[in-house]
C-alpha cells in the first residue's frame, strides 16, 4: 500500500521498477547470468525499488553461485557476471556489483545459511575465482566484458530494462517451470531473451503472467498466446520448447517430442 501511495506502482504496473539504470543494468546481467536452468535455483524475489531480496532454493544455491560468479577457466574465458561480488553485510550475504552501489540480497529459508564455495587460488587447482581473487577491482577480462554483452552485441538501455523486469517477475518462471519441472533461458541473435517452457501450459501461464504485470508496453488484453513481449526496441520471447520428460521408450526422436 505504501508504494502505491508513493506512486511506484499501480494497477496497470504492479511490479515496481528499479530505481537507477544502474541498478537495472545489473540485475539484466544477473539474468542473463542465470540462463540455462540455474534460474530455478530461485523461488521468487521481493522486488523493491533498490535492493530486491532473492529467495534461494534450499538445496540448489551452489547452483545459482556457481552460474553467476566470474571465473576464469583455463584457457583463459570468463565465465559468470562480470564485476560481481559476493559480500557479507551484518550478517546477510549480498551479490554486488563494483563499478558501483547496485546490489541484491540473497535470502535463504535455513536461518543463519552461509554459501558453500569452492577452495580459491592456484593451489587448489580448477578455475580462478576472480571474485575472491579481485575483490576491490576488475580482471581485464571483466572489464572487456562490462561494455557488451557475452555473444558481442552492445548492451542497450530498453534491454536492461526489460531483463531487469523480467527478474522482478522471478515467480512466474518458476510457476511456468511447476508445470512439468523444466524451463531454460537463452538469448539469440534476434531475441533479448527466449524463454523456453517443456509444457504449452507452462507457456501459456508464463505468457499470461507476463502481460497481467505489464512487462512490456502498450498492452491491455490478457492473451495467454505464446509469443513475444515488447519494450522499446528490446523483446523477449516465451516458446513451448521441446521436452524431454516421461517420454515412452518407442519414441522415434526424443529431441523433437514435446509434452
Amino acid at each position: 500500500m505504501r508504494w502505491a501511495e508513493d506512486g511506484l506502482i499501480t494497477r496497470q504496473r504492479p511490479v515496481p521498477d528499479a530505481d537507477t539504470p544502474h541498478q537495472q543494468a545489473f540485475e539484466a546481467q544477473l539474468l542473463a547470468g542465470l540462463a540455462g536452468a540455474a534460474v530455478l535455483g530461485l523461488t521468487g524475489i521481493r522486488p523493491a525499488p533498490v535492493e530486491p531480496s532473492l529467495t534461494l532454493h534450499p538445496d540448489r544455491s551452489r547452483e545459482v553461485l556457481d552460474a553467476v560468479l566470474p571465473r576464469l577457466s583455463e584457457d583463459g574465458a570468463l565465465h559468470g557476471v562480470p564485476g560481481l561480488r559476493l559480500v557479507s553485510d551484518g550478517g546477510s550475504w549480498w551479490l554486488t556489483r563494483t563499478a558501483c552501489q547496485s546490489r541484491v540480497r540473497l535470502v535463504h529459508p535455513q536461518p543463519g545459511w552461509a554459501p558453500s564455495l569452492p577452495p580459491t587460488g592456484p593451489a587448489a587447482g580448477g578455475p580462478e575465482q576472480l571474485w575472491r581473487s579481485h575483490r576491490h577491482g576488475l580482471h581485464p577480462a571483466e572489464v572487456a566484458r562490462l561494455h557488451g554483452r557475452a555473444d558481442g552485441r552492445e548492451t542497450s538501455r530498453d534491454r536492461d530494462r526489460l531483463l531487469s523486469r523480467m527478474l522482478r517477475r522471478l515467480r512466474l518462471i518458476t510457476e511456468a517451470a511447476a508445470e512439468h519441472g523444466r524451463v531454460h533461458l537463452e538469448t539469440t541473435q534476434w531475441y533479448d531473451l527466449v524463454i523456453l517452457c517443456c509444457c504449452g501450459s507452462g507457456a501459456a501461464k508464463l505468457m499470461h503472467g507476463l502481460r497481467r504485470s505489464a512487462l512490456g508496453e502498450g498492452w491491455s488484453g490478457d492473451s495467454g498466446a505464446a509469443g513475444d513481449i515488447d519494450l522499446g526496441e528490446a523483446s523477449v520471447a516465451v516458446r513451448h520448447g521441446p521436452c524431454r520428460f516421461q517420454e515412452p521408450a518407442d519414441t522415434p526422436d526424443p529431441g523433437r517430442a514435446t509434452c
